[in-house]
């Protein structure tokens, strides 16, 4: 006899219930993976979602979203190609380059500079005539500034950026007849803005301002050869470089012979020049002499160092005011080395005195502005 009064199976215990699948309907039988393990045998375990493969393909995804938007960024919008040395006059021997978003990031540039563009309602409103004229926004469009002459009383200046292209001549032209500027006229593809500038706009955007017609004409198209400028072994990055051709040193020794026998001397020993003054809290100018031919590094290095004391010794004689960009400081720690075949001049350029540079081309930059806008007519905007 039975122990109780309905035979039926003893339920599970709670344990039991969660570890065993529940009964398949009659007649259905359960899966093989879903019937319980043998006595003894752990059941299997159901593989759990994999939350962190997920994450880390979202995660990797989202990076990769991040960089290919960074890189559009990049090379759509920031990414500059430079052009402006593409358009340096053949025959230069005198070249100057700025890298415009270093100079930008440069204590005194900003603190001297910067405030010119917006410190004077006519300065501020001719700069969004400028930019809606020609489509410039003036300075975060220009990437670079060179700077070049050919027999350093001719020069141009060419600037390169996010430039549209054939719109700055004619920008400026309405600008001036809308300013009333006098002596402005029109000459073709260029704009004569008075006896000794003259502008004009290269087929690839960069802007070409000169001192007459014939450098203009003479730098508006891009040189055939793409590396022609390295023949100035003008350096390709810094924030100020420069060049100097043998020609620029025999001018440079035919004027110095007269008053410094001694510099025109060595001027006429070195074949060309080149060099790189970095900016920052600890700027610093580097410059390669190559000797020229029949001479050697080794013998050009002492008369160079001795030169610079020269140099030196000229400069403390002279009252402060005459030393405004430092010279004097920089010449204390000059050194001319022999390396290799070039002739290595190293200082340490004196911050105070770029400052009191910038103070002073930005107190001329403003005074030239003043007298500009004061010659304005009475009802020019």
């Amino acid at each position: 006899m039975p122990d109780t009064l309905i035979e039926e199976p003893i339920r599970p215990t709670v344990t039991d219930d969660l570890a065993a699948p529940a009964p398949a309907p009659e007649g259905d039988p359960a899966p093989a993976d879903a019937r319980p393990a043998p006595p003894g045998e752990a059941a299997p375990r159901r593989p759990g979602r994999p939350r962190g493969a997920a994450c880390l393909v979202v995660a990797l995804a989202l990076a990769a979203l991040l960089a290919g938007a960074a890189l559009g960024v990049y090379f759509l919008f920031w990414r500059y190609v430079p052009t402006a040395r593409q358009h340096i006059p053949g025959d230069a021997n005198i070249v100057v380059r700025l890298e415009t978003a270093d100079l930008a990031l440069f204590g005194p540039v900003r603190q001297h500079f910067l405030p010119l563009l917006d410190d004077a309602p006519r300065t501020a409103s001719r700069k969004a005539r400028i930019e809606a004229a020609t489509g410039l926004d003036f300075p975060s469009d220009l990437r670079e500034i060179v700077v070049a002459s050919t027999d350093a009383a001719s020069w141009v200046a060419l600037a390169g950026g996010r430039i549209p292209k054939g719109r700055f001549v004619a920008g400026m032209e309405k600008v001036a007849r809308d300013e009333g500027w006098t002596g402005v006229r029109r000459e073709g593809e260029l704009l004569l803005l008075g006896p000794r500038a003259v502008l004009g706009q290269a087929d690839d955007g960069t802007i070409v301002l000169g001192t007459d017609v014939e450098i203009v004409k003479a730098a508006l198209p891009a040189s055939p050869d793409a590396d022609e400028w390295r023949r100035l072994d003008l350096p390709e990055q810094g924030a100020v470089t420069f060049a100097l051709t043998s020609a620029a040193w025999s001018g440079a020794a035919a004027a110095a012979s007269g008053v410094l026998p001694r510099a025109g001397a060595l001027f006429r020993r070195i074949d060309h020049a080149s060099g790189t003054l970095t900016l920052g809290a600890e700027p610093a100018l580097s410059m390669l002499l190559a000797p020229a031919s029949g001479e050697a590094a080794a013998a050009l290095a002492p008369d160079t160092q001795a030169f610079l004391g020269s140099l030196k010794l000229a400069l403390a004689l002279l009252p402060d005011v005459v030393d405004v960009v430092g010279a004097r400081a920089a010449l204390e720690g000059a050194q001319a080395l022999a390396q290799g075949d070039l002739v290595e001049i190293r200082t340490k350029w004196p911050h105070e005195g770029l400052d009191r540079a910038c103070a002073e081309l930005a107190h001329r930059a403003r005074a030239a502005r003043d007298a500009l806008d004061a010659s304005a007519p009475a009802g020019a905007p």
